[in-house]
């Protein structure tokens, strides 16, 4: 049994390294079943449901992003300030995660939460790619940005993975299709 589960993490692992390693910037701009396949949270969450070191909640608190969006109050803000906030939302779950990963043993909850590290980091050098810079600047000129306020915060991973899903399927994909004009 034990095996059976080292093996699953295994092959997820794998999957997951080798199926989000080399996206290019366009692709994830242009393509929403490109940035569907990054997004790597449910399949955390299968992985965790068999993961024994992570039946109690992690030993520090994770800032989670404020996932919730009012069209109208969304569209009011200026993009490169609705950028800043999910740039700051990855950030901080890369920082937080990367610190309860280090006070955890090796491990199955460990490897998961070096993979959540690992998501996070690449949709981070995606959406601060020159490419993808220059796309923001060419559609929003001289606008400037803020980071955002962060206030919730979580030890319960399950928590924490659909915060990052939500954050994810929500402000990311409308940041993405007000992006994908130049696609077209």
């Amino acid at each position: 049994m034990a095996v059976s589960r080292v093996l699953l993490l295994l092959l997820f692992w794998v999957a997951s390294t080798v199926c989000d390693s080399h996206i290019k910037p366009s692709e994830f701009l242009c393509n929403e079943v490109e940035r569907q396949r990054l997004n790597q949270a449910e399949n955390l969450c299968k992985v965790m449901d068999n993961c024994s070191d992570l039946t109690q909640p992690l030993s520090s608190q994770i800032r989670l992003p404020d996932t919730k969006i009012h069209k109208k109050t969304w569209e009011k803000i200026h993009f490169k300030d609705r950028m800043a906030e999910v740039l700051q939302s990855l950030r901080n779950l890369v920082q937080d995660v990367e610190a309860a990963r280090e006070r955890m043993q090796s491990g199955c909850g460990s490897s998961l939460l070096e993979r959540l590290e690992h998501n996070a980091r690449n949709y981070q050098g995606i959406l601060t790619h020159p490419s993808v810079a220059d796309e923001v600047e060419r559609l929003h000129p001289g606008e400037m940005s803020r980071p955002p306020i962060i206030q919730k915060s979580s030890s319960d991973l399950k928590q924490i993975l659909r915060y990052f899903d939500n954050l994810l399927k929500g402000k990311l994909e409308w940041l993405m299709t007000e992006l994908d004009v130049g696609c077209h």
